[in-house]
């Protein structure tokens, strides 16, 4: 799914286009805290999908966008008593956002990479070369990263209901901060599938569709 720049790039212009968020820490740790399950150990697809917030045995593509929202709508008003509201938002924009990127982005990825006659890596190595690339240009590209690192620097982690445990937000968080930290990525072979472009369009049009969900609502 999308990489952390995508996912505050998408939150940023949420909170610049209107909505209120009561602390912003708390708000973008949420926004990259369901990956933070990367930082289990031995965490396999079903850990992921719970973290996500996938129904059982289903897929993105299987799921309309709209019941999922009120379903999400739900989730926030039945935890709100539990955890932070603002963290609550960003876990919940972060999952809206990789719906919506697997539907576009990631499908069109799949069919290009099938129709690649001479692929010269492995499908999943293919995806996180071109997206680890262009994540990486972003932040090096961002006007706000300060902001909002700084932002991330002042949160603190807490165990978030029974899906992720305090070490593993925290863990998650630090990897962000320091991810980007060589200014280049660690992936060399040219960029093949997914463009910039593509990300910067699809970041356009996510943050103006959870906009309209949440006017809507």
């Amino acid at each position: 799914m999308p990489l952390p720049m995508v996912h505050l790039s998408v939150a940023k212009n949420i909170v610049e286009s209107g909505f209120t968020v009561s602390a912003l820490p708390s708000f973008y740790l949420g926004v990259i805290s369901p990956d933070a399950i990367h930082m289990r150990q031995n965490a396999n697809r079903l850990d992921k999908h719970r973290t996500h917030l996938i129904p059982l045995g289903k897929k993105w593509n299987d799921i309309d966008e709209w019941d999922y929202y009120k379903f999400l709508l739900s989730f926030i008003e039945s935890n709100k008593k539990h955890s932070d509201l603002s963290f609550l938002w960003g876990y919940s924009i972060h999952i809206l956002t990789d719906m919506l990127w697997s539907k576009s982005v990631y499908n069109n990825f799949v069919k290009k990479y099938n129709e690649d006659t001479a692929p010269i890596q492995e499908e999943r190595w293919a995806y996180y070369n071109d997206t680890d690339i262009i994540d990486q240009i972003l932040f090096n590209e961002c006007p706000w990263r300060e902001n909002v690192w700084n932002h991330l620097q002042k949160a603190e982690a807490f165990d978030f209901l029974e899906l992720l445990t305090a070490d593993e937000i925290s863990s998650w968080n630090e990897r962000t901060l320091h991810w980007y930290d060589s200014g280049e990525s660690q992936h060399k072979n040219p960029i093949k599938y997914i463009t910039k472009s593509d990300v910067l369009n699809f970041i356009s049009d996510c943050s103006e569709t959870i906009l309209s969900y949440i006017n809507h609502a």
